[in-house]
């Protein structure tokens, strides 16, 4: 059964009117060895019909324990978003960026053994999809809808894992169509995760979520829809049971499914708790805490 939580954080008084922050995590799919998926929705706006405020700081308190296991800290698994797009945009030609895209990372992920394919590890590296819709007044009257792809990257220096986001405006949509700028921008920005314990207990990763222009342009994200798979690995033990001579005649083979994420452990009260924190520069700091009932994971 979906787990589903919706915290509303509001009442972030700003020139404009009120910019209201709200934002719902899903959890799903849970299988046996770890794996689940997460689907994130966010939305943002101004009560006044205005420019909402600009965000300077932007983080979640993840639950302690979900931590990243050592085993996908391996540059084999690293994606380089910014030459994958440098790549699909010399080699798309008139084609439109995602389906280009999709295309070239179909297949199966298969965890590449080295890091000499970029579009294997990036294929491998891919973590999740989702889709934005981008305010940037006043340089563009009308929201800019954009896809959005993470990918698995190198950690940014002191944390302890990192994702690449790549945006892609949707060109079928007249505001990206007809402004060359708009539709000829492909950012590539990091979120990461630091291990910043609380010390309640409650909390260990905090995951720091991209703010500021984009090429040089303000911009407020009014909704994000992101579904998240993640990573997953097996690892195989043999053993010997059996040696003829110096041969060995028979073998045990343990297989082991690793998830990119461990899983918390449920506290005593039934709920997992994240925290939320929404920085601007000239509002004061907002600070929300959500719980949500324990999943059944799989384990």
């Amino acid at each position: 059964m979906a787990l589903v939580v919706l915290g509303s954080l509001c009442a972030v008084a700003a020139a404009q009117g009120v910019v209201v922050q709200d934002f719902s995590f899903q959890i799903k799919d849970v299988k046996p060895g770890g794996r689940f998926t997460v689907v994130f929705n966010s939305h943002s706006y101004d009560t006044s019909g205005g420019i909402p405020a600009p965000l300077t700081s932007n983080y979640i308190r993840i639950p302690k324990g979900s931590t990243v296991p050592k085993a996908f800290k391996k540059p084999q698994y690293y994606c380089n978003a910014k030459k994958l797009v440098d790549m699909v945009r010399m080699d798309k030609g008139s084609g439109r960026f995602t389906p280009y895209m999709n295309k070239l990372l179909k297949g199966k992920p298969v965890p590449p053994k080295n890091a000499k394919s970029l579009i294997k590890t990036c294929r491998f590296a891919r973590i999740g999809t989702g889709r934005v819709l981008v305010d940037a007044r006043p340089y563009a009257a009308d929201p800019i809808p954009a896809d959005l792809m993470m990918f698995w990257t190198k950690p940014d220096p002191g944390a302890a894992a990192t994702f690449s986001i790549v945006g892609i405006p949707d060109e079928r949509v007249p505001i990206v169509a007809n402004n060359p700028t708009i539709r000829e921008t492909t950012p590539v920005i990091n979120a990461s995760f630091f291990s910043d314990p609380t010390p309640d207990g409650l909390y260990d990763y905090k995951l720091v979520l991209p703010t500021g222009p984009i090429n040089g342009i303000q911009i407020s994200v009014a909704e994000v829809h992101v579904t998240t798979t993640g990573l997953s690995l097996t690892r195989k033990k043999t053993t010997c049971l059996k040696h003829k001579g110096k041969r060995c005649v028979k073998k045990k083979v343990k297989k082991t499914n690793l998830f990119w994420f461990t899983q918390p452990q449920c506290p005593a009260s039934g709920q997992l708790s994240f925290q939320a924190f929404y920085g601007y520069a000239s509002n004061p700091p907002e600070t929300k805490t959500i719980t949500i009932p324990c999943p059944k994971f799989k384990r």
